[in-house]
């Protein structure tokens, strides 16, 4: 079966790897090059360095016929001349139990909310965002300690792992019951007063906003990034802080 794959970031590749194990991966489909650093660098996406690295045809636009694409953290709104395409459709990879959580932060806001748990599901993609119907299903545990790109990592793995063994030919079933969404995340949502960083709920937003905005607070004027902390107790307490410009320090800093 011809397989076009389209993401961009680096925990794809795992399915990077199962599709090209599995499954004739004819192309891989990502983002433009982007100015990295402060020299501003034009650097390719993750998934683009994968695809050269092993010789599969890579574009930013479907430019070839397939039997099935495969999306997942692609970050762009894909359109009917491309999603209608392939023989079989095109599938997203969607981390909640839809029709829960619809947007682009489903992780985050799993971890938001205190979930105990998180799902897998892969549904054909429509003109409406995240409306399509559903094909496969899975829940899967969260760890106390996780944060979106520990979650990230290892769903990426699990749901490669499982690709294989869908059926991607077989009936789907409409998503059914109140949608709930998520939105985008932007730099600002992790930020929190220093007056609240303290309550254990704050917790959870650092687990959410890591490894990215990441959860920062302005102090004396200055503004600084959580690196690390954990509850004790119904506590909050910090381990390592990060001032802007300046080199990650232990909390409380020694005088």
């Amino acid at each position: 079966m011809d397989v076009v794959f389209l993401g961009s970031s680096n925990y794809c590749l795992p399915v990077l790897d199962t599709l090209k194990a599995n499954f004739n991966l004819v192309q891989v489909i990502t983002r433009e090059d982007k100015p990295v650093g402060r020299k501003k660098i034009l650097t390719p996406s993750a998934t683009k360095a994968w695809a050269k690295l092993n010789d599969i045809p890579v574009a930013t636009d479907l430019t070839v016929d397939c039997d099935l694409a495969i999306v997942a953290d692609y970050g762009k709104i894909i359109t009917p001349d491309v999603f209608n395409r392939p023989r079989f459709g095109t599938w997203n990879l969607h981390f909640s139990k839809l029709p829960d959580l619809r947007g682009a932060s489903p992780v985050q806001a799993c971890l938001l909310r205190g979930d105990t748990t998180v799902w897998v599901t892969i549904f054909k993609i429509e003109e409406k965002l995240d409306t399509g119907p559903i094909l496969w299903q899975k829940e899967y545990p969260l760890l106390p300690d996780d944060t979106a790109g520990t979650v990230y990592t290892r769903l990426f793995e699990k749901i490669a792992k499982e690709l294989p063994t869908v059926d991607f030919t077989a009936p789907t079933r409409p998503q059914v019951g109140k949608p709930t969404f998520c939105k985008k995340l932007t730099r600002d949502a992790g930020f929190i007063p220093w007056e609240n960083l303290l309550e254990p709920s704050t917790y959870n937003l650092f687990r959410a906003m890591t490894p990215w905005p990441g959860l920062w607070s302005i102090k004396d004027g200055r503004r600084l990034k959580i690196l690390k902390c954990h509850l004790e107790g119904k506590k909050l307490v910090l381990d390592f802080i990060q001032f802007e410009g300046e080199k990650p320090k232990p909390w409380p800093l020694k005088p």
